[in-house]
């Protein structure tokens, strides 16, 4: 199966009240994982690429490695710009063959964002390509971009009716209390205000700083639109841990291939237990 964008398969998941999980991927090892475990599980997936490791990777490599593992998949598979700031950056992710991007203009000043944004759209539009866009400071940290818990603040419900009436998006990520990273405490997430955007329009919803959420609270997500669910922090640590313990169980063996197979299970493990959290197994 070729690559697809994010918006029909975010459209069927917010109809079937389940979500799509987005996995920011580290390589090629990792890229691997998120397509055969959904495969594995008929899930469809978003396979999910931060700028850094756009940067680290090229773009050529990371399109030509999603491009031979989805054509084998049987299942959806989307690759995704995740949070970019950067509008050459995601205008060269467009002319490599990223099915859909994310414009990350949510420092901004609403106008400007919606400029931004809308400028975004337009670029991807005429290649088909989905594009999310973020209203709201998510805190954490994600790569290189830190909100600190007094800056990061929530999507208000006014503003963001303003920007989908005006940004035609295919994923929303409005700001609701979750945060990039591992959270030090219990994250307070606004429902209600989640609720009043989700109520301003049919648009997929997306939640951010997945990991470290309890299952009631993704479900509570889940029903109220969120339809794209974010997946980062968990994969980085389960791609270091799956060395590190293997290391320690075996530390005078130095075979590298043994040991990107144990990251491997370790990741495979983590995107299996959220794809089936989601509910979006089966779902093909």
């Amino acid at each position: 199966m070729s690559l697809v964008s994010i918006t029909e398969m975010l459209i069927k998941a917010r109809e079937g009240k389940y979500a799509v999980g987005a996995f920011n991927i580290l390589d090629y090892n990792s890229m691997r994982v998120v397509v055969e475990t959904a495969r594995e599980l008929q899930a469809p997936v978003i396979v999910q690429t931060s700028e850094k490791t756009v940067l680290f990777w090229g773009f050529k490599p990371i399109v030509s490695w999603i491009k031979e593992l989805a054509e084998d998949a049987n299942v959806p598979v989307a690759i995704h710009l995740d949070h970019c700031k950067d509008l050459s950056i995601i205008k060269n992710c467009i002319d490599a063959g990223w099915s859909s991007v994310m414009i990350d203009a949510s420092s901004r000043p609403l106008e400007e964002n919606i400029a931004l944004s809308q400028q975004v759209v337009k670029m991807a539009k005429f290649h088909g390509i989905s594009v999310e866009a973020e209203l709201g400071e998510i805190g954490g940290i994600e790569e290189d971009i830190s909100i600190n818990e007094e800056n990061a603040h929530l999507a208000g419900v006014e503003q963001s009716k303003i920007f989908l009436e005006k940004v035609k998006v295919d994923c929303f990520a409005p700001a609701i209390g979750t945060a990039h990273g591992l959270y030090k405490g219990e994250p307070k997430i606004a429902f209600d205000r989640l609720k009043e955007i989700s109520l301003l329009s049919d648009t997929p919803l997306a939640l951010h700083g997945g990991t470290g959420l309890s299952e009631d609270v993704f479900k509570k997500c889940i029903a109220l639109g969120c339809s794209k669910i974010n997946i980062s922090t968990q994969l980085k640590y389960a791609f270091i841990d799956g060395f590190l313990n293997y290391y320690k169980s075996k530390p005078t063996e130095y075979n590298p291939l043994t040991i990107l197979k144990a990251q491997y299970n370790a990741l495979k493990q983590a995107v299996a237990e959220n794809i089936m959290l989601f509910g979006s197994n089966q779902k093909v």
